[in-house]
């Protein structure tokens, strides 16, 4: 006790101690990567209410995202209820690794969640990723966002500070109504929401919106619009803002309380999806263990041609890992390729790497991107020798890959902004377009039916025939069917397996030389169907042989009345023949199946699924003939099912059409959604919802108050209680993925007004603030500090940002001046983002007057000037690691003011100085709030100064001193 005591009276007088260092602002930060020169020319298009800019090879998603964004401005516009008084500006990237290189938004916006359209002002970034309904929804997600900030936060800077300091929204109000109006519903948000509320874990919404706030969101606002009604949505935001609290707005505009309508939410999608798993059944197969302790999500599921081993790809943000497991036996799973790291901040790639089976059975392609170069990695099985080889860099991003045999793969791959087929042969390099039009193909596999090879892929293409029509006719955003390409006969028409308008097809697979698969959400969820391929007698054809041998092939249904009839030698009617599918439905599952994949020599079928919150995967033998009776969901009952699969068939000939057709009419017919809810409480205060009357500072637009596309009739009357808070009345209800309407005129692009982008300046920040930071991090001078204080004075900073609209240059400057108003700081600086080498320069100077501590009975004063110029670039290795170096020259003089002779004659103290600063810097820091990071920073760095005398005068003289110093550091 008597030694903690002598202690604390020891270090107590340390506490007093004043300790004056030197403050050098150790500079960290992320990084923007450019692997490539295409961001070097932009273009510019400016239509009704949107200014888009695109760059090289993106110009066609560019033109698709303006007649995209033009198509349905009004819609959203009618949907929210109201106006904005400035053009939308879209920025468009080819893929979202070229998104990810963009300067645009500082450390603040650097963050983008897979899934969520980025937003930075008034700014929209979208990306292309094989599917235009994708950029669709990223479109409409990113208008909605725009104008939900203008909405709830105002658009003047007084709005905004005022409803930000008072409003306080729940983050899945926004995010949730953002993907609604992105895509009203779709089966997968319905599987994802099922598979959350029949999980024996749920507990309740406000669990599923702290885990997955877009999620909780997304479904309470399809609530709402269900029961409510669509201009519900509008009156609510209207009042959320005026009353800036969430519970005041379901309170006036529902009529109810807030717990109350969340209960009545629960409630109804619970005995919605409760009632759904009536003869539904999960996987038979055998369930494979797989180790997955953090749940990471899993793709790419491969079988071996022998049925013997899978592979599968893991993504942990970014980190990916290829695993090679058996199917049978106890045997360990093997670490067989692995790449990318763990990057919490921008958008998870789910795109890449691709994997495929070679058809020996002993070898295993890998295709994935590094800095931006799409890689093929062969790896052996049993060498283990892995062979890479760089793609043809006219590959924007490849969609998938599929052996055609030992030496040929099948892409589905961008080329320009479009999606198409692809041959590619390995051991030439070398590449064959099979198809070439606007439409989206993706999922391309090879399969081997009626004994003819062939190719299965997905495609949102009208029709059989491979025309190449213009984007300015028809916008490729519809449904997704099964189509088949003849490698054989390469004619120009090809075959349509399905016909879906109101479901989407992918994952095709070979089943056998007769049979193939595929998943389709025709019933609601993702479950498997088959088909097969067969001839049917099209149509006849009438061969005209004249007497000049002249031979003239018309439909036998054509007249011919221009030709004269003596010229005629003979007339010959022969069949035409073609293929159609006849299909199947297969499963009847519990959950969507994610992803499929079989080995058709070993009759064997992998199929992944997620299941109360897991992953799960189950091996089985394949049965491709076995029939089920699919029930709809209650999402799936609204909608019109299917068309028939052709359009013209012989009267003579039985058509798959027909076939489906009769198999439907025997379904028992499926009842509308009419759950009953319980009865909600009301509050004592009873409010008359239905008759506010709103008043808005804007004129009456002259846009439809209908919100939602209607495809379906009017849903029948039915004896259910209605919910207690004045739900919607009864009528047709909108379904599906947002759809245009048919015949819908597409925006008209004008091609000649694309200008190319130049220049333009503009304002990010005008700041005025108390400030005392160091301004720049450099060595102070002890000459220019003869108190040995190195903190910078408390002063009024003024400081103004500066960038163009791509943030690839940015100027700032500024000035302070001390409270004390004994000197001054000007600064200014010019940031160059434009090429992968980023280089800084800065120009500084400040001037103080100080008294200097003595003993004389005159106090003596002295002004303090410094002059400073920097040069600093930094090579960026990855979005955390750079290289950086800074090279600079700074002049300290120290000048005596002349209060008494000997002041006057003090010579002035003038020291020159260079330095060269050389750094590492590694920074995966994540902001949780004020001084608050989690993760790592450090960087090491090597400084040098060196003194000199650069003496203009008398002539020009220019003198090293001996020595230099030299520092070696961490922080």
């Amino acid at each position: 006790m008597q030694r903690y005591t002598f202690l604390t009276f020891l270090l107590l007088p340390a506490l007093g101690l004043q300790l004056n260092a030197q403050y050098v602002r150790a500079e960290f930060g992320k990084n923007r990567v450019k692997y490539h020169d295409d961001f070097d020319e932009w273009s510019k298009y400016e239509s009704d209410n949107f200014i888009t800019f695109w760059y090289g090879e993106a110009r066609n998603v560019g033109q698709a995202a303006v007649q995209i964004a033009e198509q349905d401005f009004k819609n959203i516009q009618a949907v929210l209820e109201h106006p904005l008084n400035e053009k939308l500006q879209i920025i468009v990237y080819t893929d979202l690794t070229d998104l990810k290189q963009s300067n645009i938004g500082g450390e603040d916006a650097f963050v983008n969640t897979t899934g969520h359209t980025k937003i930075v002002g008034n700014k929209i970034f979208v990306y292309f990723n094989g599917d235009h309904t994708q950029l669709r929804s990223q479109i409409r997600e990113g208008i909605a966002s725009v104008y939900l900030d203008a909405m709830l936060f105002g658009s003047t800077l007084q709005e905004i500070v005022q409803n930000a300091v008072m409003m306080n929204l729940p983050e899945w109000f926004k995010q949730g109504l953002t993907s609604y109006i992105g895509e009203y519903w779709n089966t997968q948000t319905d599987n994802l929401l099922r598979d959350a509320l029949l999980n024996k874990d749920f507990k309740g919404f406000e669990q599923l919106a702290a885990e997955n706030p877009r999620l909780a969101g997304h479904a309470f606002w399809y609530f709402i619009g269900e029961n409510y009604g669509a201009s519900t949505v509008s009156n609510l935001l209207y009042l959320t803002r005026i009353n800036r609290s969430v519970e005041s707005g379901f309170l006036y505009v529902l009529g109810a309380s807030y717990p109350s309508i969340i209960n009545s939410w629960e409630e109804f999608f619970r005995r919605r999806y409760e009632n759904e798993l009536q003869g539904r059944v999960d996987p038979e197969g055998r369930k494979i263990a797989i180790k997955n302790k953090r749940n990471l999500p899993i793709s790419q599921l491969r079988v071996s041609p022998d049925g013997r081993q899978i592979i599968y790809l893991t993504n942990e943000i970014g980190q990916n890992k290829v695993y090679l497991q058996p199917l049978t036996g106890k045997g360990e799973r093997t670490l067989i390729f692995k790449e990318g790291f763990r990057n919490a901040f921008q958008a998870t790639d789910y795109g890449y790497p691709l994997l495929a089976w070679n058809p020996n059975g002993q070898q295993i392609a890998i295709l994935y991107e590094r800095r931006d170069v799409t890689k093929l990695l062969l790896y052996d099985l049993k060498t283990e020798k892995k062979t890479l080889q760089d793609l043809a860099p006219e590959y924007q991003r490849v969609h998938s890959i599929d052996f055609v045999n030992p030496v040929t793969l099948v892409f589905s791959a961008s080329i320009r902004g479009f999606s198409d087929i692809f041959l590619y042969f390995i051991n030439t390099r070398q590449s064959e377009r099979l198809t070439n039009d606007i439409f989206d193909d993706l999922d391309a596999a090879f399969v081997k039916a009626d004994n003819r090879r062939g190719i299965l892929f997905t495609s949102n293409r009208p029709d059989s025939l491979m025309l190449q029509p213009k984007l300015d006719s028809i916008l490729p955003i519809q449904s997704f069917d099964i189509f088949y390409y003849d490698l054989d006969e390469r004619n120009r028409e090809l075959v349509r397996v399905t016909n879906t308008p109101y479901a989407n097809e992918k994952a095709p697979v070979a089943v056998d030389t007769t049979y193939f698969a595929w998943l389709s959400d025709q019933n609601g969820i993702y479950n498997r169907e088959a088909g097969y391929l067969e001839s049917y007698l099209h149509h006849y054809d009438r061969y005209v042989t004249l007497n000049d041998g002249t031979e003239i092939i018309v439909n036998a249904d054509t007249l011919l009345a221009l030709i004269d009839t003596t010229q005629i030698d003979t007339i010959v009617m022969r069949p035409v023949y073609k293929k159609r599918a006849i299909t199947h439905t297969n499963t009847n599952y519990t959950r969507n199946l994610i992803g499929q994949h079989t080995s058709p020599a070993s009759m064997r079928i992998v199929e992944l699924m997620y299941k109360n919150g897991t992953y799960q995967v189950f091996a089985s033998p394949l049965n491709a003939d076995s029939m089920v009776l699919a029930t709809n969901t209650s999402f799936q009952s609204v909608r019109p099912v299917a068309k028939p699969l052709f359009e013209t068939a012989p009267e003579d000939q039985p058509s798959p059409a027909e076939t489906v057709e009769n198999l439907l009419k025997e379904l028992p017919p499926v009842a509308p959604d009419t759950i009953k809810l319980p009865e909600v409480k009301r509050d004592t205060h009873i409010l008359d919802i239905d008759n506010y009357l709103f008043q808005s500072e804007f004129d009456d637009e002259d846009t439809p108050p209908v919100v939602i596309k209607i495809d379906t009739e009017e849903k029948p009357e039915t004896t259910e209680d209605p919910l207690p808070a004045t739900p919607r009345p009864n009528g047709p209800r909108r379904t599906g993925p947002v759809a245009s309407e048919e015949g819908e005129k597409v925006h008209r692009f004008r091609p000649g007004i694309i200008i190319p982008y130049r220049l333009l300046f503009q304002a990010d920040f005008v700041q005025t603030q108390l400030d005392n930071s160091i301004l720049f991090g450099t060595w102070e001078s002890h000459a220019a500090n003869s108190r040995g204080d190195f903190q910078a004075p408390l002063g009024i900073l003024f400081k103004a940002n500066f960038k163009d609209l791509l943030e690839d240059y940015d100027v700032e400057g500024g000035a302070r001046i001390p409270t004390s108003f004994n000197g001054s700081e000007y600064f200014i600086t010019f940031k160059d983002k434009k090429k992968r080498l980023d280089k800084h320069y800065t120009i500084y100077r400040s001037n103080f007057r100080e008294t200097v501590d003595t003993i004389s009975f005159i106090i003596p004063r002295q002004e303090v000037n410094t002059i400073m110029g920097q040069f600093a670039v930094s090579w960026p290795l990855d979005i955390f690691r750079s290289f950086r170096a800074t090279a600079a020259i700074r002049r300290d003089r120290v000048t005596r003011l002349s209060t008494e002779r000997s002041t006057l004659e003090q010579a002035s103290v003038n020291q020159q100085r260079a330095s060269l600063r050389l750094e590492y810097v590694f920074d995966n820091t994540l902001d949780l709030g004020i001084n608050l990071m989690r993760g790592s920073r450090y960087r090491f760095y090597a400084e040098v100064f060196k003194s000199f005398n650069l003496d203009l005068s008398d002539g020009a003289t220019l003198d090293f001193g001996k020595g230099l110093m030299t520092i070696l550091g961490l922080d």
